[in-house]
C-alpha cells in the first residue's frame, strides 16, 4: 500500500487513536471504489513522489488503476479504469483546499476518471493516462475552472503520444461511480473520453452532451460506458454516416452552447520615424486576399485609437489575472505550479501542446 496509509492524521476528531488513519475524504473515495471493485482492495496506483502540498508539481496525490472486465451483454470490452484523488478535498485541514462546509463542493467538487480499452494479454495498465490526468488537474488548479459533463478539451496531440486519431477529449459523468457526499462536501466523477477532431468540432458546433450520447450508441467508438480505444481509426461519422444528420438536426434545433474561447493576439507597430511603404502594404493585402480566396483586398483595419483601446483592455485583464494568480499562490502552503510557455504544458519529460485557440468548453469559475 502507498504511503498515504501511513500519513499522520491524528486530528482532534480522533483523540483516542494512537495510529495514523486514512483521511476521511480519501477514505470516502476508496469506499466507493471498493464497492465497485470488491476483489481489488489494493489496486495499482500512480503516486506523486512529492505531494502538491509539499511543493511538488502534481496536484493529484494518487491515481488508482482498476481492471474492469466490461460487460458482454452491453458490448463493453475489458478495460482499465483510472480514478484520481486530489481535485476534491481529501484531508479537510486546509493543506490544499479551503474547507467550505459539507453542503457545498469538496475542493473543486469532482475527481477525474478514464476508461482505456485493454489489449489482449495485457497484464498491467499503461501509465500515460495518469500523466494526462495530472496535466488536466494542473489546468484546473491554475485557472480554477472546473470540468463537468458536457465539456470538451482541444488537445491537438494523440493522447498517448502515438499516431492515434484520438487527439481531443470530451467529458461526461462516470457511468459506474455515483456522486458522493463526503465529510468535506460533494464529489462528482467526471470521465475523460478520447475524441477525434471531427467529433470535437461537432461538440463545438452543437454541444458535448449530444455528441457523447451519440458515441454511446456505437460500440466501436466507446459504447455505453464510453471506453476509449486508442486504436480506433474511424470517426463516429465514418462508422455510421447517419450520425452526421443527427448532429446537423441538433444544431438546427438547439444551436450551440459554446460559451467562450481562449485566444491569443499580437500586433506590431512601426518605430518612430519609420516610413510605411503603402505599396508594400497593398501588395501584402493582395497576397493575403488571394490566400483567403477573397476579392475584397481593402479589408477594414482597426484605427490607432481602437488599437490603443484593445491594448489597454488586454493589459488590464493581464494585470487582474496576475494579481489573482499571486493571491492563489499565497493561500495556504506555498506550492510549485506548472508554468505555461508558448501555450504548452511542460511537466518533466512530458509535453502537451495546445495550439488551438479553443481550450475549455465552459469556463466556470470554482465555486466558493
Amino acid at each position: 500500500m502507498d504511503d498515504h496509509r501511513g500519513e499522520s492524521y491524528l486530528a482532534q476528531n480522533y483523540p483516542q487513536l494512537s495510529v495514523a488513519v486514512t483521511p476521511p475524504g480519501l477514505e470516502a473515495i476508496y469506499a466507493a471504489c471498493r464497492r465497485l471493485y470488491p476483489e481489488q482492495p489494493n489496486p495499482l496506483q500512480v503516486t506523486a513522489l512529492v505531494k502538491y502540498w509539499l511543493g511538488g508539481p502534481d496536484p493529484l496525490d494518487y491515481i488508482s488503476m482498476y481492471s474492469n472486465p466490461g460487460n458482454v451483454q452491453l458490448g463493453v470490452p475489458p478495460h482499465w479504469h483510472y480514478v484520481s484523488f486530489g481535485l476534491s478535498d481529501l484531508h479537510g485541514d486546509g493543506r490544499v483546499h479551503d474547507f467550505t462546509g459539507t453542503e457545498g463542493p469538496s475542493g473543486f467538487g469532482f475527481e477525474l476518471t478514464f476508461r482505456l480499452k485493454s489489449e489482449p494479454g495485457e497484464t498491467a495498465p499503461p501509465t500515460w493516462p495518469a500523466a494526462l490526468m495530472q496535466a488536466m488537474a494542473r489546468y484546473v488548479f491554475q485557472t480554477e475552472n472546473t470540468l463537468c459533463s458536457g465539456d470538451h478539451v482541444s488537445w491537438h496531440s494523440p493522447l498517448d503520444g502515438s499516431e492515434s486519431r484520438l487527439q481531443h477529449m470530451l467529458m461526461t459523468d462516470d457511468p459506474q461511480i455515483q456522486p458522493l457526499t463526503t465529510p468535506f462536501g460533494a464529489v462528482n466523477f467526471v470521465q475523460i473520453i478520447g475524441a477525434t477532431a471531427e467529433e470535437l468540432k461537432a461538440a463545438q458546433h452543437w454541444n458535448g452532451t449530444g455528441v457523447v450520447e451519440l458515441i454511446k450508441t456505437i460500440p466501436l467508438a466507446g459504447g455505453p460506458w464510453l471506453v476509449t480505444d486508442m486504436r480506433r481509426g474511424e470517426t463516429i461519422f465514418e462508422i455510421d454516416p447517419q450520425i452526421q444528420d443527427k448532429v446537423d438536426q441538433g444544431i438546427e434545433v438547439d444551436g450551440s452552447n459554446l460559451s467562450g474561447v481562449s485566444s491569443r493576439c499580437s500586433w506590431e507597430e512601426p518605430g518612430e520615424g519609420h516610413d510605411v511603404n503603402e505599396e508594400d502594404n497593398k501588395e501584402n493585402r493582395l497576397v493575403e486576399g488571394d490566400r483567403r480566396g477573397s476579392s475584397d483586398v481593402e479589408r477594414p483595419h482597426i484605427s490607432e485609437s481602437e488599437s490603443e483601446q484593445i491594448k489597454a483592455a488586454l493589459k488590464k485583464r493581464l494585470k487582474h489575472r496576475t494579481t489573482e494568480s499571486s493571491q492563489n499562490r499565497s493561500r495556504g502552503t506555498e506550492r510549485t505550479l506548472t508554468k505555461y510557455h508558448n501555450n504548452s504544458y511542460s511537466h518533466n519529460e512530458h509535453y502537451y501542446n495546445h495550439n488551438d485557440n479553443n481550450w475549455h468548453h465552459n469556463n466556470r469559475p470554482r465555486e466558493k
